[in-house]
């Protein structure tokens, strides 16, 4: 498992720093390379694009991309323009190395999924899939706790595609919402995972050793975006990942 830097909340961070490109290129010059950019932490998609130059010619790379867009937005089957804003975020990612795509898959605002949001869900994956492998891309699907309570249909839908360029994120903090034999269900269609700053202190720490040994048994080998809620400093940053490495490594 490789460690990569979350871009979500470090606003305040690179304000002091400049802005997000010369924290990003300080942390490259500290060996923290890989980077998951969160689309929200840009200020429109032509920075997005920006970012991934500044990056690159800078010896890191974008691993992970994050779109606020929605893939239960729409219907990628009857809504063209929708159809193709995925696709081309899709081939954009194919195009710059950036092997993941991170969508979120969320009901209308208050809402708790039902069934009709899982076949929307699966039809829109199933139209998406031939891009997704054409360009070498693996869409993970960020759902809500909605979906963590009907787990166990999310990933029936998720083997029932049966391709590795379609995957789940999972995130840390919500595991407890998930029951234990679907969870060891889940574990191997996960393609990216989420580690909140506040999973590595104490007593999360060993909720997060038995999920990465878990993902280790079930041969995860994608990256493990630390999300900060708090860092004051590029250093403070840094002990996170030390810390996250060290649990790797007793691992």
């Amino acid at each position: 498992m490789n460690i990569c830097i979350n871009t979500s909340n470090l606003s305040n961070l690179a304000a002091k720093e400049g802005g997000l490109e010369p924290l990003l290129i300080k942390l490259i010059g500290l060996d923290l390379k890989s980077i998951e950019l969160d689309e929200e932490s840009a200020r429109d998609r032509e920075h997005v694009h920006q970012i991934f130059n500044t990056v690159r010619e800078n010896g890191g790379s974008i691993v992970t991309l994050t779109l606020k867009l929605n893939i239960l937005g729409g219907n990628v089957k009857n809504d063209e323009k929708y159809f193709n804003e995925v696709k081309n975020w899709i081939r954009f990612c194919g195009e710059n190395g950036c092997r993941v795509l991170r969508l979120k898959a969320v009901p209308a605002r208050g809402k708790e999924y039902t069934e009709e949001d899982f076949n929307l869900l699966y039809r829109n994956l199933l139209n998406l899939l031939s891009s997704a492998e054409k360009n070498n891309v693996k869409i993970s699907i960020d759902a809500d706790e909605s979906a963590y309570l009907k787990m166990e249909r999310l990933t029936s839908m998720v083997e029932d595609i049966g391709s590795e360029n379609i995957g789940l994120t999972l995130s840390i903090k919500d595991v407890k919402r998930i029951d234990e034999k679907v969870l060891e269900k889940m574990l191997p269609l996960v393609n990216h995972v989420i580690v909140s700053q506040n999973n590595l202190s104490n007593p999360e720490k060993n909720t997060l050793r038995k999920i990465l040994n878990a993902l280790y048994s079930a041969f995860y080998s994608g990256h493990v975006s630390i999300e900060f809620t708090n860092v004051k400093s590029v250093e403070d940053l840094a002990n996170c990942v030390k810390t996250l490495k060290e649990i790797l490594n007793q691992g």
